[in-house]
């Protein structure tokens, strides 16, 4: 009989560990929250990459070979090729490379036409605000990740 009653305490011990704690629930409900919230959040992110993904396109491509430029330091220059985001201009003694369109837009390079200095100046804000959503946006997922990890974490205890 003594044997019976040590089984009976052993199986209610193993069930009460089976069960999760009031503290566990309200961290794998507040888990499951925070998700759903960091999910919405990565749609209407999404949503805003797109629009600014659309003014770029809106915006277009001006090329800025043969252009002139002016730097602080090199004095007069033309810009004698392009790749992509990337220019090189000759100046009186030497050949730099800059990066478009931050180098114009933050006045590294400056040019003699305001049209053309408000392009760059769109096409800055435009890229900076798409890096700064792409970026929230991996942050988001990273948030997820380690939600589902946690979530998982509790719920392992429990099997």
């Amino acid at each position: 009989m003594g044997l019976e009653l040590e089984n009976n305490e052993v199986e209610t011990k193993n069930e009460l560990k089976k069960k999760p704690t009031k503290k566990t629930k309200e961290m794998l409900e507040e888990n499951a929250r925070q998700i759903e919230e960091l999910k919405s959040e990565k749609v209407e992110l999404n949503s805003v990459l797109s629009d600014l993904e659309k003014e770029a396109a809106d915006l277009g491509e001006k090329s800025a070979l043969k252009m002139k430029v002016t730097h602080r330091k090199f004095g007069e220059g033309k810009v004698i090729s392009q790749d992509g985001k990337y220019i090189e201009v000759k100046f009186k003694d030497v050949v730099k490379k800059f990066v478009l369109p931050g180098c114009i837009a933050d006045k590294y390079l400056e040019v003699e036409d305001e049209e053309v200095y408000e392009y760059y100046v769109k096409c800055n804000e435009t890229h900076k605000k798409r890096m700064d959503t792409e970026l929230k946006i991996k942050s988001a997922t990273y948030a997820i990740q380690r939600h589902e990890d946690a979530i998982e974490k509790l719920n392992a205890k429990y099997k």
